[in-house]
Formats: C-alpha cells, sequence, structure tokens
C-alpha cells in the first residue's frame, strides 16, 4: 500500500504541475512560474531572493533564472536592497497581479473540477497525509507530525 500511495504522489504532482502549466498558457502567459507570483503576492514590499528561494525549496540559481524570466515579462521588479548590494529583492508588479488573478479564475474552476465529488472529510484527511509527508522529506523520517 505504501509503495503504491508513493507513486500515486508523485504521479499526481506531475500530472497536476503539468495541467497547471497548460492553464497558465490558456490564460495568456507564456508559461511564468506561478509559484513564485503565488509566494509574492502577500508580500506587497517583496521578499529577498533567498527568503523566496527558502520558501519554495529551489537552488538560487534556478530560482534567479524563473525571476528574470518573470522581470522580463514585466510581472516583478528585482532590485538591489538598500545597504546590502549582495542581497536582491523581488517585488510582484501591477502585471504580476493581474496575471495571477486571471489564472486564478482558471485555477479555481480547476479545483473546483478535480475535487468534485470529494468529500471535505477526504481532503482533510489527505491534507494531514501530505503534511506529514512534506515534514518528514523535509525534517527526516523521524519528525515531529504535525497536527
Amino acid at each position: 500500500m505504501q509503495l503504491q500511495v508513493a507513486i500515486q504522489v508523485m504521479v499526481t504532482a506531475r500530472r497536476w504541475k503539468s495541467r497547471v502549466a497548460d492553464l497558465f498558457r490558456e490564460a495568456g502567459h507564456t508559461g511564468a512560474p506561478t509559484l513564485v507570483l503565488y509566494h509574492l503576492k502577500d508580500h506587497p514590499k517583496g521578499l529577498t531572493l533567498s527568503e523566496l528561494s527558502a520558501r519554495m525549496e529551489l537552488s538560487g540559481a534556478s530560482l534567479t533564472r524563473l525571476v528574470q524570466r518573470l522581470e522580463r515579462d514585466g510581472m516583478v521588479t528585482r532590485r538591489r536592497m538598500v545597504g546590502d548590494g549582495r542581497s536582491w529583492l523581488i517585488a510582484m508588479e501591477p502585471s504580476g497581479h493581474a496575471a495571477l488573478g486571471a489564472f486564478d479564475i482558471h485555477a479555481a474552476a480547476m479545483r473546483q473540477r478535480m475535487f468534485e465529488g470529494i468529500s471535505d472529510d477526504d481532503l482533510a484527511a489527505a491534507l494531514r497525509v501530505l503534511k506529514i509527508l512534506s515534514s518528514k522529506l523535509t525534517h527526516g523520517p523521524d519528525a515531529v507530525s504535525l497536527p
């Protein structure tokens, strides 16, 4: 059973990611990395590249390429931090907010279709299991389980 669950999580995550990328393109964008925008959405002053990298669990080099692409598309700005010329502050631009809003319409409809027929209890159980697995993958198999 554990092997089946592990395989299903991997396959489902890959399919979900692929469908989200398709939705973003359907919304008229060139596959810009939506997760960066989601992480910046609630931080109007922006996040440093290091903060964003830690939240997304991406290397600085990988994230820099994503941010450069978003910057080229006019969705974010990247500025050197005042007082620390080594750090970059990444902030979402109005066009990034607009793109994310347009994408959210499609994403909400997709989630509605995907989760249709699945009870809130089943969703809550799935979320608990995924959080526990995520914690163990991040902090080791002996990590304390999340509530």
